[in-house]
């Protein structure tokens, strides 16, 4: 009970609510997660890996465990079903760390927000512009990245619609989460600022690439990472990067199956 002063009851303001940044893990700590994330979503792509080749092992008797092994690298039975593993799991651990955080959602954090109109609008032109300058640098470096990974792919994916499903939704989910989302968020936020974070992602996102294509097609993934990055800043959502990324895996499983088909050759 209040003393009977005469004078009138003097509310306290409530705390201060700590600035966003303080709800995101620091550069260091964005990295560190980072690579545990990263193993995590290479283990579990491994995993299936290996379950594949003790079946081939046991059912291929007579074979070369060596060629069965190479073979593997390219099945898309395999691929598809390891990209859908290793998303889940990478993806799960994303949000964990996210979680751990106090004060803001996995929303929050890895900048989901909803998109204008304006925005859905003009991702489309980005598409088209980065299709006609792939397009000019075809007819300027007259040597295309190989497709000779995606036909291969594509031919022992044994049931396509799979192989759709994991390349168009389930890979961008865990890359743009990763590279565009938890990443970026930490290093934006650190000393190395917006231009570094959009710099490092891109450069990480084209080197991981590396094993699947050839010169070319690094650069191109490069060129599509700061692309994905600059657009992530500009408009300040993972909706427009995951809507990006899964309309250019899209239009690229499009071309494989035009290749595979002949059509167009």
């Amino acid at each position: 009970m209040q003393p009977e002063t005469g004078q009138p009851e003097v509310i306290q303001p409530a705390p201060a609510i700590p600035p966003s940044t303080s709800r995101i893990w620091g550069g260091w700590a964005t990295v560190g997660l980072g690579v545990a994330i990263f193993a995590i979503y290479f283990v579990a792509q491994n995993l299936v890996a290996v379950a594949f080749i003790v079946n081939l092992l046991l059912t291929d008797q007579g074979g070369n465990p060596i060629q069965l092994i190479t073979d593997l690298q390219t099945n898309g039975f395999m691929v598809s079903i390891a990209t859908i593993v290793s998303v889940i799991a990478g993806t799960g651990f994303i949000i964990l760390f996210t979680k751990l955080r106090k004060g803001i959602t996995v929303f929050e954090y890895l900048g989901l927000k909803p998109l204008n109109l304006r925005t859905y609008l003009f991702l489309p032109v980005i598409i088209i512009v980065l299709l006609g300058i792939f397009f000019g640098l075809d007819q300027i470096i007259k040597s295309p990245q190989s497709t000779d990974f995606a036909i291969n792919i594509y031919k022992t994916s044994v049931w396509p619609p799979l192989l759709w499903i994991a390349t168009v939704v389930f890979a961008p989910v865990f890359e743009e989460s990763f590279f565009r989302g938890f990443l970026f968020v930490g290093l934006k936020q650190s000393r190395i600022g917006p231009v570094g974070a959009i710099a490092v992602t891109s450069l990480v996102f084209a080197l991981l690439h590396a094993f699947q294509y050839d010169w070319y097609g690094v650069v191109t993934v490069l060129v599509l990472g700061v692309t994905f990055g600059i657009v992530r800043l500009k408009t300040g959502s993972l909706w427009s990067t995951l809507l990006l990324h899964s309309a250019w895996n899209l239009i690229s499983m499009v071309q494989t199956v035009m290749v595979v088909n002949g059509i167009g050759s």
